[in-house]
């Protein structure tokens, strides 16, 4: 399957919209991509490689076939374990379409992500991917939207809620866990040398060793997409730049930009 890179967009139906790609990568190391978190629901799928999964607080170990689900704002990332040849897929669909997403948008925050396939609906996955591969102009969207909403149907029968995780460190896995409970009231960094009884260097190395940034930048992603939920119920930027923990309006407005590539207010009223 080549590189491939579409977007479908069926606005007389309820404004569906789909994006998605596939990436064949050259044969790398093991790497951390740094955590990340979209407006729209994603849909990862590992096609070749070796690699794992990490979603919140949860690490998912990936086999060829297998997909990851995200909702808006849950933070993600990619581990490649070894050396291998990277090949996934990539489909981001708008969140706003309930009826069609329900299934994928149910999950807390970090459970349930993994969609692991029976090995026949592997067969049948993969051939829906190679037919949205071989699309051309001559195509209907129809067809392309038929398509997708096999693969939905597929992907919604085997979502898995008992998968098993790959083990983080207890230590990281609480504050983790500590974290997404109680983000919006954690002052500084103090907090977790205090009360986990460790040192600045150890919570930093625990950080970048499994999940390839800081405790800081996590937390501050954390407040930041909690700062975006608020803005889409309508709140002002400043009671949402207040409500998410930040103390200082202009420098989340900043911070904002430069992780989103637009103000709180463009966020906003777009």
């Amino acid at each position: 399957m080549p590189n491939i890179n579409r977007t479908l967009k069926m606005s007389d139906i309820a404004g569906f919209e789909a994006n998605y790609y596939c990436r064949v990568g050259e044969k790398r190391i093991s790497h951390i991509f740094p955590p990340h978190m979209h407006d729209n629901l994603e849909v990862y799928v590992l096609l070749e490689g070796d690699a794992s999964f990490m979603v919140e607080q949860s690490l998912y170990h990936l086999e060829p076939g297998d997909a990851i689900v995200t909702k808006p704002n849950e933070i993600h990332n990619c581990v490649l374990n070894s050396v291998s040849v990277h090949k996934h897929l990539c489909f981001w669909f708008s969140a706003d379409r309930g009826a069609l997403l329900e299934d994928f948008l149910q999950h807390d925050f970090g459970k349930d992500n993994l969609i692991s396939p029976t090995p026949e609906d592997k067969e049948k996955l993969h051939a829906l991917y190679e037919k949205l591969q071989a699309l051309n102009e001559n195509d209907s969207k129809r067809y392309e939207f038929s398509l997708l909403l096999q693969i939905l149907e597929l992907w919604g029968r085997n979502i898995s809620c008992t998968a098993p995780l790959q083990q983080v460190p207890a230590e990281l896995q609480s504050i983790l866990e500590d974290i997404n409970h109680n983000f919006l009231n954690i002052k500084n960094l103090d907090y977790f040398t205090d009360k986990y009884f460790i040192s600045q260097s150890t919570l930093n190395r625990l950080f970048r060793t499994h999940l390839h940034t800081t405790p800081g930048l996590y937390l501050e992603a954390k407040r930041l997409a909690h700062s975006r939920l608020l803005l889409k119920k309508g709140k002002s930027v400043l009671a949402a730049c207040m409500e998410a923990g930040f103390s200082d309006a202009s420098n989340y407005i900043r911070l904002f930009k430069k992780r989103f590539g637009v103000t709180p207010r463009q966020y906003k009223d777009s």
